[in-house]
């Protein structure tokens, strides 16, 4: 897989829900601004909560840009759309490089809507993330995740890749190797 940033500005994949609905996953691009605002405004108080370790009910126009407009080298995003609907941004998945010698690291974060929860959406998200990531010669993804959010404790323990985790008050901090085979 090429994962040059030209290359990666306009991935593009489909897959299937659990339930057999199409899905769109493409690169997030900086028109997606309005789309994410949206997105934000449909999730309930415990996703966002979950998403942000705080209450957020917008985001900021730099936050907007931060979430948009990334350079696919050092931050990737991807937004998941059900293709048999409205063309609305149901998910987003996100890396973020933090060079840790030795290893390239980067941090993963999502958000699913409410109503999209539980399809399979995130786990589908992070299997094109991490696919990306491997080309990308990125050897392990991290997450701090509240502890009460297992929704995405599940995903990421049903991941395939290992792990280890640690707890640091009501946060679990999970380290996920890209090095071993691919997500299935």
């Amino acid at each position: 897989m090429d994962a040059t940033p030209e290359t990666l500005r306009r991935y593009t994949a489909h897959d299937r829900l659990l339930d057999g609905r199409a899905l769109l996953i493409r690169a997030i691009r900086p028109d997606d601004k309005p789309a994410l605002q949206d997105g934000l405004h449909r999730l309930s108080s415990e996703s966002a909560y979950f998403r942000f370790f705080g209450p957020k009910h917008e985001l900021s126009l730099q936050e907007l840009i931060f979430f948009t407009e990334v350079d696919f080298a050092r931050h990737v995003a991807l937004v998941a759309i059900i293709e048999e609907e409205d063309p609305i941004i149901i998910g987003v998945g996100r890396y973020v490089v933090s060079e840790v010698e030795p290893i390239r690291s980067a941090e993963i974060a999502f958000a699913v809507d409410d109503a999209h929860q539980g399809l399979g959406i995130a786990t589908i998200l992070l299997r094109h993330l991490a696919k990306i990531a491997r080309a990308a010669d990125v050897s392990e993804f991290s997450a701090s995740v509240l502890a009460g959010n297992q929704k995405m404790l599940l995903v990421l323990s049903h991941s395939g890749l290992p792990q280890k985790r640690t707890v640091e008050s009501d946060v679990v901090n999970i380290r996920l190797s890209l090095v071993g085979p691919p997500i299935t």
